[in-house]
């Protein structure tokens, strides 16, 4: 205790992987339950040194009934953060999204190039030449399963993107359940039903257009995402930001497949694990291989006897 109040200890968090809606969580989530002073506190990662009693700091001071937990996607696939977790919230609720890994590659290096918008990197020489941290970043089904081994597979919730994109309350009462908070009203919410940041744009290759990117983006990491987003839904931003940012050209098949080739063993295993059906997450020699094993043969007529 400290001037008089407990501190307490989260009692969830949303492990990640990241670029798999754990901004848009937070959003609908503030002011519902007990989230941190920061989105991503780092603690169990990046700031352990501090102590667990600044991590309770930044919790603030919540009721006792009310749930408290943070979004923590760059822990997902961090063995040490999982035992430090497991050491400080021994029954800790785990949360884990899983989203289409291209897909998510693909968002991450978005983000990658509107936060450095010095870099010009296309996508295949992000990814290739991180192919080790992308894979474990994308071993869904082996980190899950060390996750459910820590804490157990009833405290470990397994969710879907591809559920959050196509409904999104289901999605959150899912969430809101598992964590033993009120069900939220989606539409009522403070953000209603759409995405956030969905980085949707890079920065033009021009020295001013990278530094007016880069400006914008230090400004939005420290508070003021809220009034851009405001900003974002009027006509006269798609004006103000033609000679900035240009459209990210969308993903190309042969760029997904070949990452779904290298992790189809992972996916395969999660449909195992979770009872779901991946066949979009597979490249499409896999699928097409399963419609062949899946074909039915022509057997010969029974011929007639006597």
């Amino acid at each position: 205790m400290t001037d008089g109040k407990a501190l307490r200890l989260p009692t969830f968090v949303h492990v990640g992987p990241p670029r798999t809606g754990t901004t848009w969580l937070h959003e609908v989530l503030l002011g519902h339950i007990g989230l941190p002073s920061r989105k991503e506190t780092r603690f169990f990662d990046a700031h352990y040194n501090r102590g667990a009693e600044w991590y309770c700091h930044l919790f603030g001071d919540y009721p006792a009934d009310v749930p408290r937990g943070e979004m923590a996607p760059t822990l997902f696939s961090n063995a040490l953060a999982r035992e430090r977790i497991k050491y400080h919230i021994p029954d800790c609720k785990i949360i884990v999204t899983f989203r289409e890994p291209a897909a998510r590659l693909y968002s991450q290096y978005r983000l990658f190039r509107l936060e450095r918008s010095h870099v010009n990197d296309t996508f295949d020489e992000y990814w290739r030449s991180r192919v080790y941290e992308a894979a474990d970043l994308c071993s869904y089904a082996t980190q899950l399963k060390r996750w459910q081994a820590t804490f157990g597979k009833s405290r470990v919730l397994v969710l879907f993107y591809d559920d959050l994109s196509s409904n999104p309350q289901g999605y959150l009462d899912t969430v809101c359940d598992f964590v033993g908070a009120r069900r939220i009203e989606l539409e009522r919410s403070r953000v209603g039903g759409g995405k956030i940041y969905a980085a949707p744009a890079a920065p033009r290759p021009n020295e001013f257009a990278k530094r007016a990117v880069a400006t914008l983006h230090w400004i939005s990491s420290r508070g003021a995402r809220p009034l851009i987003q405001l900003s974002q839904r009027t006509p006269l931003w798609k004006i103000m930001r033609r000679p900035f940012v240009e459209d990210f050209p969308p993903l190309t098949d042969e760029s997904a497949d070949e990452i779904r080739a290298i992790l189809l063993p992972e996916t395969e295993e999660l449909e195992l694990i979770t009872g779901r059906d991946l066949s979009g997450w597979k490249p499409a020699s896999a699928i097409e291989a399963g419609r062949e094993r899946c074909r039915p043969v022509a057997l010969p007529l029974r011929q007639g006897i006597g």
